[in-house]
């Protein structure tokens, strides 16, 4: 475990070691952009929960090379994958990557219990970039007639600052921007369920949008295929338990440290949460 935590921190090049402390400022982005340059600040950078000025380099021109960036990462990141966040490509970019949803590695520690009565703190990273995304959770089971549904929130974060502004190759070298899921109360039989749901969010008491589902499998199904499909072409068994977040229904809204929210998902439940400053990760709170 101390190899894995050294290796991270040790490994990076071009980084500021007398710049701002935990949670306040940013490190200097590498220029030469290399595959494991890329991976090693990223890493870096998360593990300190301290923000970079920019994308380290240039992102990769195609998915491929950046979901080899992705595993490298995965390969040194000290927590198990709880789960997949999918999320969507821009419609004018698909044809040019071969693509119209993108995913991230969801990690075990990252994952929160949902209360109607309790705001959750969900860290992000200061200075970064963080949004708050409301999303039906699916769980897969042992068959997909036996895969569960949740509401839920993915906390979308990255130490990169305008990570979405640098295009899906980019948020998918940093774990898919994602940083947290929030998972709430289950909607029973929602195969089955062709009724209209609507959700809405609120961050500091000021609704921000509503939007109407025409069904739940309708709107799940395509990016939950999606993630089906890429773990098989990446070698990757997705067991029962793995969490599939299925892509931001309203949007993505973005918030600072301090936000807070409230979502809801009608007669199936709200979510109350608080965005708080990322931890710099120790070596007490971290497993291989």
């Amino acid at each position: 475990m101390n190899k894995v935590i050294n290796k991270i921190l040790t490994d990076t090049p071009n980084l500021d070691s007398e710049g701002p402390q935990h949670g306040q400022g940013s490190l200097k982005s590498g220029l030469a952009g290399s595959a494991s340059q890329i991976s090693q600040q990223l890493l870096s950078a998360r593990t300190t929960a301290t923000a970079l000025s920019d994308f380290p380099g240039s992102p990769p021109e195609h998915l491929e090379e950046a979901y080899g960036i992705q595993r490298t990462s995965l390969e040194q990141w000290p927590d198990s994958v709880a789960g997949w966040k999918v999320g969507g490509i821009p419609e004018r970019l698909r044809n040019k990557l071969g693509a119209d949803w993108l995913v991230g590695p969801i990690f075990d520690r990252s994952v929160k219990q949902a209360d109607e009565n309790e705001s959750i703190a969900m860290p992000v990273f200061g200075g970064g970039f963080a949004a708050i995304e409301p999303e039906l959770v699916v769980c897969l089971g042992n068959s997909r007639s036996e895969d569960r549904m949740f509401i839920g929130a993915e906390i979308a974060s990255s130490p990169v600052p305008a990570i979405n502004d640098h295009g899906p190759t980019a948020v998918v070298c940093d774990f898919g921007n994602n940083n947290g899921l929030l998972v709430g109360s289950e909607i029973a039989d929602w195969q089955h369920i062709d009724e209209p749901l609507e959700v809405s969010i609120w961050i500091n008491d000021s609704l921000i949008t509503t939007k109407m589902l025409g069904g739940l499998a309708e709107h799940a199904s395509p990016a939950l295929q999606f993630c089906l499909d890429h773990a098989a072409r990446q070698g990757r068994e997705l067991a029962p338990g793995t969490f599939v977040s299925t892509g931001a229904i309203t949007g993505i809204h973005e918030a600072s440290i301090g936000a807070r929210s409230k979502i809801s998902f009608g007669k199936w439940g709200m979510l109350r949460l608080h965005l708080t400053q990322a931890d710099r990760l120790t070596l007490e709170n971290q497993s291989v």
